[in-house]
This record gives structure tokens, C-alpha cells and sequence, in this order.
């Protein structure tokens, strides 16, 4: 096994993303420029659907924009795992790790990690009993080049070779 390893989110999922999102921002302002092109409704309400489409859609492009800058990727070296995205989160220590599991949100599933009592501090504790997951103290980026699974063994594997022996 090498001393780091790089999980990056394949960036042609944000170039579909984009492209979807550029289709529905298109004609969310068609139908604000000419709402009485469309034979729905009156012209008002084809003006807010198209001003919902812009704000639904864009939004979400926008960050997909900002992610192909920056994409998301989970760095994984001797010391410990780091999600590294639009926003760098410090690197958690293989030996503060509890364990890695498997969190299913309809049909999309995270590997969440849940950190040793002696390590969080009583936020986070707080934190972990209100989280959806009921256990978590934090997510890995799901859409990453490898399954869930995947990704949740490989953690398991380096969390065991590098932790440290308290």
C-alpha cells in the first residue's frame, strides 16, 4: 500500500450535471423573456415558473461549475483522511476513527464514520445524536470512482494499517 492515495469525483458526472442544468436554466429565462410563448397559465405564472427553474437549476450549476474547478476528492495518507472539495476539511486521524459504515438515504448510499468518545468534543457528541444518521460524526462524498462499499472497506483497511497502538 503507497503513502497516499487521491479518490477524486469523476468530472464528467459534473459535465452532465452542468448540461442539465443549462437546459432547464435556458428555458426557465425563455419563459421569463416570453412567457407568452407557452399556452400553460397567464403570463405571470409562466414568469415565476421560469424564475423557479432559474433559481432551482442554476444553483445547483453554479456549484457543479465551481466543482470541476475544485472537485471533490477524498486524500487518504499514513496520518489520516481528508475530504478535500470547495471547502478543505482538516485531516481526521486514522486513530480518532471509531469505524466507517454504510449510511443509505433513499437510493444513495455514504460511508459516515463515527469518531472515538475520547476524541469529540461534547458538540460533536451532540451533534452525532441529532444527525440524521443517529451515529455519524461525518460523511464521505458519495459519487466518488468507487461504490460506497468500496470506499468503506479501503478506509477500514487503512485505518488498520495506520493507526497507531495507544
Amino acid at each position: 500500500m503507497s503513502d497516499r492515495l487521491v479518490l477524486r469525483r469523476p468530472r464528467r458526472k459534473s459535465a452532465l450535471i452542468i448540461l442539465a442544468s443549462a437546459i432547464f436554466v435556458a428555458v426557465g429565462l425563455w419563459m421569463i423573456a416570453s412567457p407568452e410563448s407557452f399556452d400553460r397559465g397567464s403570463d405571470e405564472f409562466n414568469i415565476l415558473v421560469g424564475w423557479f427553474s432559474l433559481i432551482f437549476f442554476g444553483a445547483p450549476g453554479l456549484a457543479e461549475l465551481c466543482s470541476l474547478v475544485r472537485p471533490t476528492q477524498l486524500i487518504l495518507t499514513r496520518e489520516g483522511f481528508q475530504v478535500h472539495g470547495l471547502r478543505l476539511k482538516p485531516v481526521v486521524p486514522w486513530n480518532d476513527v471509531e469505524c466507517f459504515f454504510i449510511f443509505k438515504m433513499k437510493s444513495t448510499s455514504f460511508v459516515s464514520f463515527t469518531l472515538k468518545a475520547s476524541v469529540q468534543s461534547p458538540a460533536q457528541r451532540a451533534t452525532a445524536l441529532i444527525a440524521s444518521s443517529g451515529r455519524a460524526d461525518g460523511n464521505i462524498p458519495a459519487y466518488l470512482e468507487k461504490s460506497a462499499d468500496e470506499v468503506r472497506t479501503l478506509l477500514e483497511e487503512w485505518r488498520i494499517q495506520h493507526s497507531k497502538v495507544d
